[in-house]
């Protein structure tokens, strides 16, 4: 467990998202905003499924890693920030970050995708992509300060990648 102190100076605790978090992570996406998941799942996602739930605490904490941010004053958890791989492209994952909405615009996300590309780099990942929606301009700046950048469009949908691996010169 990491101390995560904010610029606010709101101290948090960050730790790898467990299987034993199943019912909170299904609750708080629930407490988020219809917006919010929305924006988040490129989608109307009033829940999450059982599938979802599933696919969401598959984690071996090297290829697929989720990191939840906890308010030690509630318990709560407030932020998670995950990679998985992408199919078909060895060492190449996808990243997602949700902040729950009274936590939104404190840089938080920002902050847990940095501490989520550090364990992605000691994973040997070298590259992470991310996908947002158009209209999501909140979630591309945080990835634009993580160093992504945009890489294609489709439709409303933009990818973002960040290189953590340079190819050595010839």
């Amino acid at each position: 467990m990491r101390k995560l102190t904010l610029p606010d100076g709101t101290v948090l605790l960050v730790r790898p998202l467990q299987p034993e978090d199943r019912q909170r992570l299904d609750e708080a996406v629930a407490k988020l905003s219809p917006q919010s998941r929305y924006l988040r799942f490129a989608a109307p996602k009033p829940r999450l499924t059982k599938a979802d739930l599933d696919r969401l605490l598959d984690l071996d904490h090297h290829a697929r890693e989720a990191l939840v941010a906890v308010d030690p004053a509630t318990g709560e958890g407030i932020a998670v920030a995950r990679y998985a791989p992408v199919t078909g492209q060895p060492h190449v994952a996808e990243v997602a970050v949700t902040v729950a909405d009274a936590w939104q615009g404190r840089r938080l996300g920002t902050t847990l995708t940095a501490w989520l590309i550090e364990r992605a780099r000691a994973e040997g990942i070298v590259a992470l992509r991310a996908n947002t929606l158009a209209e999501n301009v909140r979630a591309q700046a945080m990835l634009r300060r993580g160093g992504f950048r945009p890489i294609a469009r489709d439709g409303a949908m933009i990818e973002h990648e960040l290189t953590l691996v340079q190819a050595e010169a010839a």
